[in-house]
C-alpha cells in the first residue's frame, strides 16, 4: 500500500523583502505517513511544520524536492479534492451562519451536493452545533469556531485531513470529541496529520511523531519508541538520623519529602550502589521507582539540544 503522505527531499528558503536574510524553512526534509493513521508532527515555533503543510496544500512551492498525497503527486491539483484542512487560527465570512459555511466550503471540493448536506447536519449534530447552525458564525466563540473549522475540513468526506492545533481554544470535553473523530476515522482507513506544540494531546491520539527543528526531521516513532528507556530512578528513604549529611557526602540528589528523602539516581548501576551502601549503614530503604520517559521530556531533551 502506498504511503498517504510522502514527503522526497523537501526544501524551502523564504527571502525577507526589507532585508537580505533568507530564512531556510525546511532542509531536505523527508519522511512518510501510512493510511489508515494518526500522524503528529512536532516542533518549537518556526521548526518548519506549517510551511510542511502549506506545500502539500499548494498554498506554496518547493525550491526542491517533492510531496505526494494518496499517491499522487501535488502536481496534479485534483487529488486536493479528497482533502480535509482545519487551518490554525480559522475565520469564516461572518455574515454566514455555520450551516452555510458548510455547504459553501463543502462545495468548493466538488462533492455532490447531497453529500454536503447530509455530512452538515452530521458535523453539525456531532461537534454540538446543531442549535447554533443557522446563527451567524460572528457570534460565535472561538471553542464554537474551531468546532465548525473541524467540521467544514470533513464535510466533503476527505481522505486526509490536515489539522494544524485542532484542539486550540478547546474545553476539555471539546478535545475529547476530536480526539474520538480522529480516531473513528483513522479505523475508517482515513488519514490523520496534526501539527501541534501540545505535547499531551498527541501523546495521547497519535499512532506515530515526528519532531521537527530548524527545518529538519531530528526522530521519528511511535510514542513508545521515542520515549524508550529510563529517564533514571527515585529512591525513598525514611529520614533518619545522620542521613542528610551521608547523603550529601555522596554527592546525590535529594529532597526532604513528609519525612523521607527522595533521592535522584542517574542509573541502574547507580541505583544498586547506593541500595547497598545504605544497608550497610543500617539505612532503611522505603521504596525504589524508575522515572518514565514523557513526549515532553523526549521533546525538549531533543529540541533543546
Amino acid at each position: 500500500m502506498l504511503p498517504a503522505f510522502e514527503a522526497l527531499s523537501v526544501s524551502k528558503t523564504f527571502r525577507r523583502w526589507w532585508s537580505r536574510r533568507v530564512v531556510r524553512a525546511l532542509d531536505n526534509v523527508s519522511f512518510s505517513v501510512e493510511q489508515g493513521t494518526i500522524f503528529g508532527l512536532l516542533g518549537p515555533n518556526g521548526a518548519g511544520k506549517t510551511t510542511m503543510v502549506k506545500l502539500a496544500l499548494t498554498i506554496a512551492y518547493p525550491d526542491s524536492g517533492e510531496i505526494r498525497l494518496l499517491g499522487e503527486s501535488i502536481r496534479n491539483r485534483s487529488i486536493l479534492r479528497r482533502i480535509g484542512y482545519l487551518p490554525e487560527n480559522p475565520r469564516f465570512p461572518a455574515h454566514l451562519t455555520a450551516r452555510q459555511v458548510l455547504r459553501l466550503y463543502g462545495s468548493l471540493s466538488g462533492a455532490e451536493p447531497s453529500i454536503i448536506r447530509r455530512n452538515s447536519e452530521l458535523w453539525l449534530d456531532r461537534l454540538d452545533l446543531a442549535r447554533w447552525a443557522d446563527a451567524r458564525v460572528s457570534k460565535f466563540s472561538k471553542g464554537m469556531t474551531e468546532r465548525l473549522a473541524f467540521a467544514q475540513a470533513l464535510v466533503h468526506d476527505p481522505d486526509f485531513i490536515f489539522l494544524d492545533e485542532p484542539t486550540d481554544g478547546l474545553d476539555p470535553l471539546g478535545r475529547m470529541e476530536v480526539r474520538s473523530i480522529c480516531r473513528e476515522l483513522a479505523d475508517a482507513g482515513k488519514t490523520i496529520f496534526i501539527n501541534s506544540h501540545i505535547l499531551a494531546e498527541i501523546e495521547i491520539i497519535c499512532d506515530r511523531i515526528a519532531l521537527m527543528k530548524n527545518g529538519q526531521i531530528i526522530e521519528a516513532g511511535t510514542v513508545v519508541e521515542l520515549t524508550a528507556g529510563a529517564a533514571g530512578y527515585q529512591l525513598v528513604v525514611p529520614v533518619a538520623d545522620g542521613l542528610n549529611n551521608w547523603l550529601r557526602e555522596k554527592s546525590v540528589t535529594f529532597a526532604a519529602v513528609n519525612g523521607h528523602f527522595h533521592v535522584e539516581l542517574g542509573n541502574r548501576s547507580d541505583a544498586n550502589s547506593l541500595i547497598d551502601a545504605l544497608r550497610a549503614n543500617n539505612f532503611e530503604i522505603e521504596s525504589l521507582t524508575v522515572n518514565k520517559r514523557t513526549l515532553e521530556s523526549v521533546f525538549i531533551e531533543r529540541v533543546s539540544g
